[in-house]
């Protein structure tokens, strides 16, 4: 059993060290990418949506959201490398030629962009220190809930990401997956608005309904540990239940890729 898991651990890292080699090709032209769209989108929900009327704490409530965003946001491009090779060039069938299980394989995918998302992490949230240090209140920031629901929402999308490209048959497919799923949950899963505003002014029953949305434990969550747990869904409440969804579509993808990739 323990020379199988070493077995395992190195064939998982392995793949991981060649991943490694494509991102460190691109990792320069991805932080220019991500500090144009996150130091534009923050400095307009910072310095201009409050003078709009929006409420004087936009920004600070918006960079946490955007950090979370950019792994989320992720979903959809990884989506469209994943379709494209199992409909192109299917380098993914040489890694099932290893001595490993099938599994492996999408837990290295999914460690893998667990990967990205803490490099990015690192890089959004320095920027967003210097974008809004006198605007961000430190004494409701917890270290350690924040880097729980970090990796907690990395894990989410990694397995999101993986059970939404099980259902896409081609690059059409993932457009319609990013317009008709990824769009609404993102603008429905209170990344621009805390929950209690929907249930508090706007109606309790639709409240409830966005509950059914696991972006919503997400942004609560790095909002609980961020800027404290008073007007947000509890935070140990929001990590666990996007345990449970990381688990439920990490499984399902995982399962209908591998009934997928049987046929090709």
């Amino acid at each position: 059993m323990k020379k199988k898991l070493l077995q395992y651990t190195n064939v998982c890292w392995q793949l991981f060290r060649s991943d490694l080699v494509v991102f460190r090709q691109f990792i320069v032209e991805d932080l220019i990418n991500l500090f144009t769209w996150f130091s534009s989108f923050l400095i307009v929900f910072a310095y201009v949506y409050p003078e709009l009327g929006m409420f004087k704490e936009f920004g600070e409530f918006m960079v946490f959201s955007l950090i979370a965003a950019e792994s989320y946001w992720r979903i959809w491009p990884s989506c469209f490398e994943l379709i494209n090779d199992l409909n192109g060039d299917k380098v993914i069938n040489y890694y099932f030629t290893l001595p490993a299980p099938f599994w492996l394989v999408f837990v290295k995918t999914i460690l893998f962009h667990i990967f990205k998302s803490i490099i990015f992490c690192c890089f959004t949230l320095s920027l967003g220190i210097v974008i809004l240090w006198n605007k961000i209140n430190w004494s409701n920031f917890s270290t350690i809930k924040f880097i729980l629901i970090f990796l907690t929402i990395s894990l989410f999308t990694g397995c999101f990401f993986i059970f939404l490209s099980s259902f896409a048959k081609n690059i059409k497919n993932v457009r319609k997956i990013g317009i008709r799923i990824i769009l609404p949950l993102w603008f429905f899963g209170s990344g621009e608005f805390p929950w209690k505003t929907i249930y508090s002014n706007l109606s309790p029953k639709l409240a409830y309904i966005l509950l059914a949305n696991p972006l919503t434990y997400a942004m609560e969550g790095i909002h609980s540990a961020t800027l404290g747990n008073t007007q947000f869904l509890p935070f140990w409440l929001c990590l666990t239940t996007l345990l449970l969804f990381s688990g439920f579509f990490g499984i399902i993808g995982i399962l209908k890729l591998k009934k997928r990739l049987d046929t090709l």
